[in-house]
């Protein structure tokens, strides 16, 4: 099986041993595709609602006989998953390659835990190499990218609008050392709507999808091992699928809700 579809294996399976009911976001993309079609509907009884990121994955899901909700920032959501098109080793992400970042981090921001799906070549040691999406008001662009010019002078636009009806943009050549920095400094500028750097809504969990297998990584586990020892570790490379879920089990047996910092 490809990478890919080994990715979206290690969240079935992590979801799987969680009980429901459970309300589910569900990003855009190739490998959250494979989730999508393969995985999802194993997990529609343990389902309650399910969102969705954009047009294209909303038509998905209904061609898989699934009822979408709508957006609304006072829903619930305790899982969100989604891809990635460059993750580093703090988590912080670039998204939106397929145009959707904006209402990605909607979901991701409201979710009570974010799960991020990959292959192995998405791994980078610093952001940009990707180019930066960033959307923008129809009314305003004019503005925001001559702001946008302190950053690139290699600057794209899109033949297509977002799902918002808004224009998007693609910032080249980046190397972006403090993404959350740069994403707040970018989202004041005046007419962008969203910028593709999830710093702030970074995921919890990371799963990589390798050639035969795939490693999750929980980004708590770094909190917890530099609370208890004083050294910092950046990240913790869980080699079996689900440990740390199966770990937590024996403490909190019939786990409903996957915030898990919430009761560590």
């Amino acid at each position: 099986m490809s990478q890919k579809y080994n990715a979206a294996l290690g969240a079935y399976e992590l979801i799987s041993r969680i009980n429901g009911p459970l309300v589910l976001g569900v990003g855009t993309g190739s490998t959250t595709d494979y989730f999508t079609k393969k995985f999802l509907p194993k997990l529609r009884e343990k389902l309650k609602g399910i969102y969705s990121s954009s047009d294209r994955t909303t038509n998905l899901l209904k061609n898989l006989g699934f009822h979408v909700q709508d957006y609304s920032p006072e829903a619930a959501i305790d899982i969100y998953v989604d891809g990635a098109d460059e993750v580093d080793k703090n988590f912080n992400l670039i998204k939106g390659g397929g145009g959707a970042h904006t209402n990605e981090k909607r979901l991701a921001k409201i979710a009570d835990h974010f799960i991020c799906i990959v292959d192995e070549s998405k791994i980078v040691q610093t952001l940009g190499n990707f180019p930066l999406p960033i959307e923008i008001d129809l009314h305003q662009s004019d503005q925001a990218l001559s702001e946008l010019k302190k950053y690139s002078k290699n600057i794209s636009q899109r033949e297509s609008l977002s799902d918002n009806r808004n224009f998007l943009y693609d910032l080249h050549d980046l190397k972006i050392l403090e993404p959350l920095k740069i994403e707040n400094q970018i989202l004041m500028i005046n007419g962008v709507v969203d910028v593709g750097i999830f710093a702030i809504d970074r995921p919890q969990t990371v799963i990589i999808g390798k050639d035969s297998s795939y490693k999750l990584m929980e980004s708590w586990i770094a909190e917890i091992i530099k609370s208890s020892s004083g050294s910092i570790l950046c990240e913790k490379l869980l080699t079996s699928p689900c440990g740390v879920i199966k770990y937590l089990w024996k403490f909190q047996e019939g786990l409903s809700r996957v915030n898990l910092k919430s009761f560590l």
